[in-house]
């Protein structure tokens, strides 16, 4: 798996079945049963975090962390770097009889150096990983997932029982169920 996971792409899938609510309660009940029924689910779309819902379908803890500590070590690495280059070889000066070497005036620079060298490398990784960098086609089930509507997709295949998915949801009163296959949706 590389750094922009293509799993994650709707495009590759052959048939989903998608079922869009209203409301965060409903779309929490309708995931909790589809959990607990052995049915995995490929994705929830909603536009706002919604409290729990991460637990429920078993999402893994963000990598992010590992990303910010390698962006800091590098940051450090290449400020302190630069600093000893600047003071020690390329231009040494004595002001006022401090010592060239690693003088306590440097941890401020080597500091922000830091924090600069990880948030443009967790921000730049953070839109890579989530596919929004420049140029990738945005996968929107539904337009109305970014603005007021909650999406649950369900991939369908070997093993599935497609009419206990889609009567687990019902039970749930979404706005609307559709089935996805091979990039056209229809309304069931």
């Amino acid at each position: 798996m590389g750094i922009l996971d293509k799993n994650l792409s709707i495009r590759n899938r052959n048939k989903m079945l998608i079922g869009v609510w209203e409301d965060e309660d409903s779309l929490m009940a309708a995931a909790s049963d589809l959990v607990h029924d052995g049915v995995k689910i490929h994705d929830i779309y909603t536009p706002y975090p919604v409290h729990g819902l991460d637990r429920i379908i078993g999402v893994r803890r963000s990598k992010l962390a590992r990303i910010a500590f390698f962006c800091a070590i590098t940051g450090f690495t290449l400020v302190t770097t630069m600093i000893w280059y600047m003071y020690v070889i390329d231009w040494p000066l004595n002001i006022g009889n401090k010592p060239v070497r690693f003088a306590p005036s440097w941890a401020p620079v080597m500091f922000e150096g830091t924090v600069l060298c990880t948030a443009f490398g967790m921000g730049f990784f953070f839109f890579w990983r989530n596919r929004l960098v420049h140029g990738i086609k945005n996968e929107l089930l539904d337009p109305r997932q970014t603005d007021d509507y909650l999406i649950i997709a369900v991939e369908t295949g070997e093993g599935v029982d497609n009419n206990a998915v889609l009567s687990t949801m019902k039970k749930h009163s979404p706005v609307e169920l559709r089935e996805f296959h091979h990039g056209v949706q229809t309304t069931i």
